[in-house]
C-alpha cells in the first residue's frame, strides 16, 4: 500500500515536471532558430531546413530541466498517510502525514516530432510537437514498481504560405463499391 499510496501522490508531478520544464525552456528558443523555410527567387517556398543540433540541444535541455525538477520533489519525498501502514483499506487515508523518501527518477527521455498538415490550397501547416517519457522508481522494503508518463506538448506551430496553383482538383470518392 505504500508503493500505491507514493504513486498516486507523485504522479501528478511527473506531468507537471514536464510542463515546467517546456516553460522553461521554450523562451530560449523561437522557431526560426530551429527552422528555416527558405524561398526561391519568386519568393515561392524551396525547402525547409532544420537546424538538427539546435533541434537536438532544445530536447535534451527540456530532458534534463524535466529530470533536474523530479529529482529536487523525489528527495524531498512523499507524504504518506499513517493509515497505509495499518494494511487496512478503509484506514489507507486516515490518519497524520509522514514524509518518506521512496522515490527515485530512472530516466527522461525527450524527442521533438515534426508534422506537416494541409491547411489550404496554398496553405501547410508545420508544428513541432515535443514528446516526454519520463519514469520513477517507487521502492518500499521488497516492493518496487515504475510509474511512468508521456505527455506531448505542441511547442510551435507555424502556417507555410505558398503559391496559389493556377488550377486545383480535388477527386473525391464516394466510397461505393459494385
Amino acid at each position: 500500500m505504500l508503493v500505491e499510496t507514493a504513486e498516486k501522490s507523485f504522479g501528478s508531478y511527473i506531468s507537471s515536471a514536464s510542463y515546467s520544464a517546456v516553460e522553461t525552456v521554450i523562451p530560449n528558443y523561437d522557431y526560426s532558430s530551429l527552422v528555416t523555410v527558405e524561398k526561391n527567387g519568386n519568393g515561392d517556398v524551396s525547402m525547409i531546413l532544420t537546424d538538427s543540433f539546435k533541434v537536438d540541444c532544445f530536447a535534451s535541455e527540456i530532458a534534463r530541466q524535466t529530470f533536474n525538477i523530479l529529482d529536487e520533489k523525489s528527495r524531498s519525498g512523499v507524504e504518506v498517510p499513517l493509515g497505509a501502514f495499518s494494511g487496512i483499506r478503509l484506514a489507507y487515508g486516515l490518519g497524520p502525514k509522514i514524509n518518506m523518501k521512496l522515490l527515485s527518477v530512472s530516466s527522461v527521455k525527450c524527442d521533438l516530432v515534426s508534422e506537416f498538415t494541409s491547411a489550404g490550397i496554398n496553405q501547410t501547416r508545420h508544428t513541432l510537437l515535443v514528446n516526454i517519457y519520463s519514469e520513477v522508481s517507487i521502492v518500499a522494503g521488497a516492493t518496487s514498481r515504475i510509474a511512468d508518463d508521456k505527455i506531448t506538448i505542441l511547442a510551435y506551430d507555424n502556417l507555410i504560405v505558398g503559391k496559389v496553383p493556377q488550377a486545383y482538383f480535388n477527386t473525391v470518392s464516394s466510397g461505393f463499391a459494385d
